[in-house]
């Protein structure tokens, strides 16, 4: 549930849905609007080519389509995610490392359950998390 630009697609407000979640960008199945019919950056072919199918690898990093997507995240949405930010952490620390992070940084402290970055809220008890500063 890595997307290829780093982002954490476990916690997508549309892969958190009740009715047909999405399965993220590198999964085959039901995918969200944007994942499946509007990203520039699962389309790339550039991307397709690269061994671990992350964006940092590619000799164009970054490109507009990164920024710009950095730029949406970082000023968007109530809850601060920086996708560079995110494969510069895979690239140092490993995937496993990263994994654990995003398990800390998203799970609600009340009930468990995972924070979306699209509203900050827990989608297991509905706490919010907006006022979260990373």
């Amino acid at each position: 549930m890595i997307a290829l630009c780093g982002l954490n697609c476990a916690v997508c407000s549309e892969a958190l849905r009740e009715d047909s979640p999405c399965v993220g960008c590198r999964s085959e199945g039901n995918k969200g609007e944007y994942c499946a019919n509007l990203c520039k950056i699962v389309k790339c072919e550039i991307r397709k080519s690269l061994p671990d199918g992350f964006c940092d690898k590619c000799p164009q990093y970054p490109c507009r389509e990164i920024v710009n997507k950095e730029c949406w995240y970082a000023n968007a949405y109530p809850m601060i995610e920086s996708l560079m930010g995110n494969l510069a952490f895979i690239g140092e620390n490993g995937l496993k490392k990263f994994l654990q992070r995003e398990k800390e940084r998203w799970t609600c402290s009340d009930c468990g359950g995972v924070i979306s970055v699209h509203n900050g809220k827990c989608y297991g008890c509905g706490k919010n998390y907006t006022n979260r500063k990373y």
